[in-house]
């Protein structure tokens, strides 16, 4: 799917090449007619300026935005399981699914970054596509939701992804997830009693790209609820 393929290069660190592409990504929107009018205008007027906004202001305001700390991060496993021992295994998990559909990943990548998760879904067969990327919007969703409340235009590249993906989320749900912060977590101790693996899992071994559907709350919430149930 083409239009996936133009959401994952706009969450890429922003270059000169790429914002010198913005008109052609946009008649690939349109020309896709995935999205609904409302959802395309929005995302084409983000592109808009986008591409007329000097590049250095794009690409400090990129850093700020995913790269420091955890509320936009890019990497959907930080948002599920934070530094716990299962994120691990949902790597070697995600990156085996990626190998099946003939996509090799560097080293010095890590499987979770949604820009990757996109265009892996992107070579899938739709059905099977879509079904993975319904599971991962949850997170996706309250990444977004963040994003909107700090009056980011990346937030329209998120409201597009959850649209694609057909899932059916609750605004309330969304905006309590939002609500919620990953503890900080100082000790290993503190780490082991955190991240016990909560029922909401349902035993799953990643985020849900794979498997169940991910729950809206952040991963330090989901354990308390999980231990509660």
């Amino acid at each position: 799917m083409r239009t996936l393929r133009v959401l994952s290069r706009l969450l890429a660190y922003p270059n000169a090449e790429n914002m010198g592409y913005m008109p052609d990504l946009q008649k690939v929107l349109t020309e896709d007619g995935f999205l609904k009018p409302k959802t395309l205008k929005t995302l084409c007027d983000f592109m808009d300026e986008l591409a007329i906004t000097d590049i250095m202001e794009l690409q400090e305001e990129y850093v700020e935005l995913f790269d420091r700390g955890r509320n936009h991060c890019l990497h959907l496993y930080e948002h599920v399981h934070g530094e716990s021992r299962f994120r691990g295994q949902a790597m070697i998990d995600l990156s085996n699914r990626y190998k099946e559909k003939g996509l090799h990943i560097g080293v010095s990548e890590l499987p979770d970054y949604l820009p990757l998760f996109l265009e892996f879904i992107s070579i899938c067969p739709p059905e099977e596509g879509l079904q993975t990327l319904s599971q991962a919007a949850p997170v996706i969703a309250v990444i977004g939701e963040k994003l909107k409340r700090s009056k980011s235009g990346y937030a329209s590249v998120f409201a597009a992804i959850v649209e694609l993906s057909g899932a059916k989320l609750k605004d309330a749900d969304i905006k309590k997830a939002a609500d919620s912060a990953l503890p900080n977590i100082k000790t290993l101790d503190e780490l082991d009693e955190q991240w016990q693996e909560p029922e909401a899992f349902g035993g799953a071994s990643d985020c849900g790209t794979t498997c169940d559907p991910v729950p809206l709350q952040p991963a330090s919430q989901s354990a308390q609820h999980g231990a509660s149930q």
